[in-house]
């Protein structure tokens, strides 16, 4: 995240000289590869009279920076988390009278692989990014620096207050992180001989516990942070079960429910605000695939706003979806796909 960061930074604010401090390995691949223009050797005093900080680490270590820099910088420096909690982080800094201007910050996006190596600056292109505070009482540091930066860099920024972030990520995304690893745990431990689950588990199942391989020494720290809002959510999830379990011969209103709640989540990639347009394209299993449609679409001035590739059999082709700003663009694109023998239809919400 903090590479990808600095990386789009570079990419979007040219006039932006950026530092970067982490293990002195990170930094060898750092400075090697361009990501940074340059390293922090003396930390936190070469943090003093910084205009932006950003804390992209864990939230052990988000919390051990905050305490270096406090007395180092002051109100003309703004520092900022990425962490994926913030009551818990602005409570520290409101104990410590933080000496520099602190805003909470959550960046609505990721990698499927995470490290240096795969830093990339798209990756705050059209994403939500979440600023802990009122946007009628933003201190004016953050107006004036860290905002026309997100601004540059194409993040859409949402405002909430922090209890209001944390109630919300408790029941998106922790509770999808403990629910994904109860899943895979609970048909694991029938997969033995003779009963192969794993063998016989297809896109449903993968797409539904893809996240179960998050690193425990990210997520246990997280959970601890906002473990309240997580019991919440867990009791009502259990709860809800409950009921589907006294109601297996009559679910049609549950069904029913969910679809029409379903409809309410902006087709997205990255956490955009506003809504994208989907269309799924055939392919065959051949060299050059993803060149050709991306050509295809640049040579008629059309962006595809994000792409994934579903699914793919060896030899059979797959299927891509790609994302489109708005229904128009999208039947455009389903016609030149057309055009260059590849089927393709606009996804329905």
């Amino acid at each position: 995240m903090g590479a990808s960061l600095a990386m789009a930074i570079k990419e979007r604010w040219p006039r932006a000289v950026v530092y970067g401090y982490d293990k002195p390995e990170i930094l060898k691949i750092a400075t090697e590869n361009q990501i940074i223009h340059h390293a922090v050797d003396k930390w936190p005093q070469q943090a003093a009279d910084q205009d932006i900080i950003f804390l992209a680490t864990p939230l052990d270590i988000i919390r051990q920076h905050i305490e270096d820099l406090h007395t180092i910088v002051d109100k003309n420096t703004v520092v900022s988390d990425i962490g994926s909690t913030k009551e818990n982080i602005l409570s520290m800094v409101n104990r410590l009278d933080f000496s520099g201007t602190f805003v909470g910050g959550h960046p609505m996006t990721g990698a499927e692989k995470s490290g240096i190596l795969a830093a990339n600056p798209l990756l705050y292109e059209n994403a939500v990014y979440v600023i802990i505070g009122d946007d009628d009482a933003i201190p004016s540091p953050v107006r004036d620096k860290l905002l026309p930066l997100l601004d540059a860099l194409k993040a859409r920024i949402l405002f909430l207050d922090a209890a209001q972030h944390d109630r919300i990520l408790a029941a998106i995304s922790h509770l999808p992180q403990l629910l994904a690893v109860s899943l895979v745990n609970v048909v694991g431990q029938r997969n033995e001989e003779g009963h192969p689950h794993f063998q016989l588990a297809a896109g449903g199942f993968r797409d539904l516990t893809r996240i179960a391989s998050s690193p425990i020494h990210i997520w246990q720290d997280i959970i601890n942070s906002n473990q309240q809002n997580v019991e919440q959510a867990l009791q009502d999830i259990i709860q809800y079960l409950q009921t589907l379990k006294q109601n297996l011969n009559n679910l049609e209103l549950y069904f029913n429910q969910a679809q029409e709640y379903r409809s309410y989540v902006p087709k997205r990639g990255k956490g955009f605000l506003s809504p994208l347009t989907d269309v799924m394209v055939y392919v065959n299993d051949e060299v050059g695939v993803v060149a050709k449609i991306s050509n295809a679409m640049a040579a008629h001035n059309i962006d595809i706003r994000d792409i994934e590739l579903l699914k793919i059999r060896e030899k059979e082709g797959g299927v891509f979806r790609l994302s489109f700003a708005n229904l128009e663009e999208a039947k455009e694109a389903v016609q030149i796909f057309k055009k260059i023998n590849y089927k393709a239809f606009v996804r329905e919400s």
